[in-house]
């Protein structure tokens, strides 16, 4: 709800004008330029992109992070979990470390295209 004022204006010695200005309920910001929203739209999806991944730095990945992780299925890592994949117990599930992870990905056998 904007707060009204009314101010009274004399044009003339006979003449009585009532003016009704409404008055803004907060403070009015100076107007943002372009540069000043690319700006902000910029640090917004940096914010968001930050906020995303965040989640995906965890050390530590369930069976389904790693397997998506390594791109096999839940199935495949579960043969391979502490045969081929290093992993650990906690809680009694399966975690796995993403160095781990990574050490594996890097002693697989390349093939040519």
């Amino acid at each position: 709800m904007s707060a009204r004022k009314t101010m009274s204006t004399e044009v003339s010695e006979c003449e009585t004008h009532e003016l009704s200005v409404a008055l803004p309920s907060e403070p009015r910001q100076p107007a943002k330029s372009a540069g000043d929203a690319m700006i902000e739209a910029i640090a917004d999806a940096v914010a968001l992109r930050l906020e995303r991944t965040a989640g995906m730095r965890q050390r530590l990945l369930d069976i389904h992070q790693a397997a998506e992780y390594l791109g096999m299925s839940e199935h495949a890592l579960r043969h391979k979990a502490g045969v081929d994949v290093p992993c650990t117990r906690i809680d009694g599930k399966l975690r796995f470390d993403r160095r781990d992870l990574d050490r594996y990905i890097d002693r697989a056998p390349r093939e040519g295209v």
